[in-house]
């Protein structure tokens, strides 16, 4: 299939990229990429975007150690808003993550 034919990933699954308001409670698909990790014990937390808080219940060091060659990234987050305050910061439980085919480079 031509690249032009393919689907991109939001015309297959019908998602479109937008802003707004979110609910707590709520599960979002959040585009962006990690912008910084923090590793407290078993729990591992990710910036997303610089603006949002992501918690994520990982066990597996080789998944922590994708999640760090992957930063900055593009990549969809699927989480559930947990908290947010009016400065506009929100904290999320992330449940998966997606990211795009590796992208390699000729040396």
């Amino acid at each position: 299939m031509s690249q032009a034919k393919e689907q991109n990933f939001f015309e297959k699954f019908g998602l479109e990229v937008s802003t707004g308001d979110v609910e707590v409670g709520k599960t979002y698909p959040i585009y962006g990429m990690i912008t910084d990790i923090f590793n407290n014990d078993n729990q591992i937390s990710v910036e997303i975007n610089y603006s949002i808080v992501a918690s994520m219940n990982l066990q597996d060091d080789n998944k922590i150690e994708t999640l760090k060659e992957r930063a900055f990234e593009p990549g969809i987050f699927i989480s559930t808003v947990t908290d947010k305050d009016d400065t506009g910061k929100v904290q999320v439980d992330c449940q998966t993550v997606v990211f795009g085919r590796k992208q390699y480079q000729a040396v």
